[in-house]
């Protein structure tokens, strides 16, 4: 089944906790700090695949989880890194965060980018020895990831878009001139999916789309709605397809015909309405020379260039429409710049290195002051705050960013409590 829209939910691996541990050597009283680091939770990983057409499988698996990082060991081992989570997805999948803002375009095979970084490792107690602390009896925990939700949007990758209303014959245009089968009736809304197909000429190939009919108001969810209009977006060339039938005998203008659905892509998207098209006069099977003729003139005389006159159901017309459109998507495959080497896209969203020079953000709640910062939040979200030396090592490293100083100047007063992450504390002069 075709699906082209989908919610899921991600969570990279936590860090795994640091170890407290001590290596007493044999015959003499000393002893040596010896616990390891915890190791790195695993990413999440989205990546395009030719091996998928639709996102039809997250409809029922929605939840996505990265491998923990394992705990630090004696001997000052460090834990296993957690395994990275890579989520396929169709090539010309969007992916949006839930605000809708774009995260990344996987436009092409193999593209991938990092939806969420696992979290580090805490340090075990050998990382913290020094001259003045030579038995450290702490350790940090790992850090801990948030669950996100992220939507992902399919678009088609298509060089050529058919644009009709219901019954135009699109379907019918696209089962003649490629290997696709698309259910074809005679009412309205045959086509509920996109369908492609791929068109060979005598040295290359195009991928043609025929999108479900459109009708007026689809911009606003009318009929079939600007559900399906966004899978033209990546298109070179769209093909209006006009039904002669109609024109003929129920009294149809094309000129008003092609001037509706060309409002509808360009209240939908500026950027459908600007690109390069052709007008296709379908079901010429039904209409004299005179009439077709007489079309023609009308649609010329509105300022269009390039009319073919085609039977999907005998063929006619069908070999020149190819030949205009090959040409078409070869030129403008020439005129845009070829696309940049792969390279992987990084968004992080849990693990923000940079966070410590970030603004301090400061909510005041009743007399207590709430502290919001990636860093801060971090360092004391990994400290064992029931761990007095724990606690004394965390209350250092915020003295020597002068936290204290900094809340100060933001007007905070001296003997307010503040509150970061589950420390609190009480600010003294």
């Amino acid at each position: 089944m075709f699906l082209d829209e989908a919610k899921i939910n991600i969570k990279a691996g936590n860090g795994g906790n640091g170890l407290v541990s001590f290596f007493n050597l044999k015959g003499k009283r000393k002893k040596i700090a010896s616990g390891g680091n915890g190791g790195k939770g695993g990413d999440i990983r989205i990546k395009a695949s030719k091996r998928y057409n639709t996102l039809y499988r997250f409809r029922k698996k929605v939840h996505f989880k990265a491998e923990n990082g394992g705990s630090g060991k004696p001997n000052k081992r460090n834990g296993k890194d957690g395994r990275d989570l890579v989520i396929e997805v169709p090539v010309g999948t969007l992916v949006r965060e839930a605000d809708g803002r774009v995260i990344a375009d996987l436009d092409r095979e193999g593209k991938q980018a990092v939806l969420a970084g696992g979290g580090m490792g805490g340090r075990g107690n050998a990382s913290f020895t020094s001259q003045a602390r030579r038995f450290p009896a702490f350790a940090e925990y790992g850090e801990m990831t948030e669950e996100r939700w992220i939507k992902l949007e399919l678009r088609l990758l298509a060089d050529v878009g058919l644009v009709g209303f219901p019954n135009a014959g699109k379907s019918t245009i696209i089962s003649r001139v490629t290997a696709a089968r698309p259910k074809i009736a005679d009412y309205p809304f045959t086509t509920l999916v996109p369908n492609l197909g791929v068109v060979a000429t005598e040295e290359d190939s195009f991928v043609i789309a025929d999108i479900p009919g459109l009708i007026e108001g689809a911009h606003k969810g009318s009929g079939l709605g600007d559900r399906f209009l966004k899978h033209i977006l990546r298109t070179s060339v769209i093909v209006y397809v006009l039904d002669a039938a109609k024109i003929m005998y129920e009294g149809a203008d094309a000129e008003e015909d092609l001037g509706t659905l060309k409002k509808e892509l360009k209240l939908y998207s500026q950027k459908l309405a600007e690109k390069k098209h052709i007008v296709i006069l379908n079901k010429i099977d039904l209409l004299g020379d005179q009439d077709m003729e007489a079309i023609g003139e009308r649609l010329k005389s509105s300022g269009e260039n390039v009319i073919i006159f085609v039977s999907a159901v005998t063929g006619q017309g069908l070999k020149e429409m190819t030949e205009v459109l090959d040409k078409m998507v070869k030129q403008y495959k020439e005129e845009v710049s070829p696309p940049q080497a792969d390279k992987e896209e990084y968004r992080v969203y849990d693990l923000d290195t940079s966070a410590a020079g970030e603004k301090i953000e400061i909510e005041k709640i009743g007399d207590e002051y709430l502290v919001k910062n990636k860093e801060i939040e971090r360092m004391v979200q990994m400290t064992d705050l029931e761990n007095q030396e724990g606690l004394n090592y965390l209350m250092q490293r915020l003295d020597r960013m002068h936290i204290a100083d900094r809340l100060k100047e933001m007007g905070v007063e001296i003997g307010s409590t503040v509150i970061i992450g589950k420390l609190v504390f009480e600010l003294k002069d």
